[in-house]
């Protein structure tokens, strides 16, 4: 777990998941909690059932990802994160080590975008710094790509 002084939040986006994908949703907000994030909040249709325990951004059933992106950053405005770890559900699995050691970097650069080596953007965990959240949500519209266009990427081993 992440100590308080580096707070950090985490953002899962299932806006294209199916009811199917709710027990592996869990396990990914499971893994997030551990992580030290809070508050951990999911962007999901209303067909997804998701743990009491977290905040929900309700999206459309085909809601795009930078709407996800949108609806769930609002869920964040008045956190004291400093980062915020972005989790596509169907991205690779990514272990509770690989995830601090991506934390870890965070706090080394904490104005770099972390993420794992040879991971595209768009398709695995990242984390974004609290700096760069205003920049998510206007030029992410092109993808995670635009976004590190403007600021350095730092990549870890997973």
């Amino acid at each position: 777990m992440t100590s308080q002084a580096f707070p950090i939040a985490a953002l899962v986006l299932a806006h294209d998941a199916d009811p199917s994908r709710s027990l592996a949703l869990a396990a990914l907000v499971a893994t997030a909690r551990d992580l030290g994030a809070a508050p951990v909040v999911v962007a999901a249709p209303p067909a997804i059932e998701l743990p009491a325990t977290v905040r929900v951004a309700r999206t459309r059933e085909s809601s795009s990802r930078i709407g996800a992106i949108r609806l769930g950053m609002a869920q964040l405005a008045n956190t004291s994160a400093r980062v915020v770890l972005l989790w596509p559900h169907d991205a690779p699995t990514a272990s509770l080590v690989e995830l601090l050691s991506m934390v870890d970097a965070a706090k080394r650069a904490p104005e770099v975008i972390v993420a794992f080596v040879g991971a595209p953007l768009d398709a695995s965990p990242v984390l974004i710094p609290r700096d760069a959240w205003l920049e998510l949500v206007t030029v992410g519209e092109n993808g995670l790509d635009a976004l590190a266009a403007r600021r350095r990427v730092e990549r870890v081993a997973r």
